[in-house]
């Protein structure tokens, strides 16, 4: 579980694991926030966010050496998403030309 303060921002990453295909594959990737667990989001519901390559001959800055991640900056100072306290069901999906791939990995914390 990850606790970000309500007034801070920073990057948040869910890495992906290839169990096949490739980086290439991936055609976007996004976040779904909700504080009910029951809720199921729809493929319209998540926010687009970043596919960083830490894997990649010449990896993106903002990745992790050997890990590929959905990344999204959340908090109020040009987050990609803004939540108020509480706990929230984290939602990621991935997307390829057939495939989407919806997945709950963690919890995230607002304090």
């Amino acid at each position: 579980m990850a606790e970000i303060y309500r007034t801070g921002t920073e990057f948040t990453a869910n890495q992906v694991t290839l169990t096949r295909g490739s980086v290439a594959d991936i055609t976007a990737v996004g976040v779904f926030h909700s504080t009910d667990p029951s809720v199921i989001p729809e493929v319209e519901d998540f926010t687009t966010v970043q596919l960083v390559d830490g894997t990649a001959p010449d990896p993106d800055p903002l990745a992790e050496a050997g890990k590929v991640d959905v990344l999204a900056l959340v908090g109020p100072r040009n987050g990609d998403v803004v939540l108020e306290p509480g706990d929230y069901q984290r939602w990621v999906l991935i997307q390829t030309a057939t495939e989407d791939i919806i997945r709950r990995p963690d919890v995230l914390t607002i304090l």
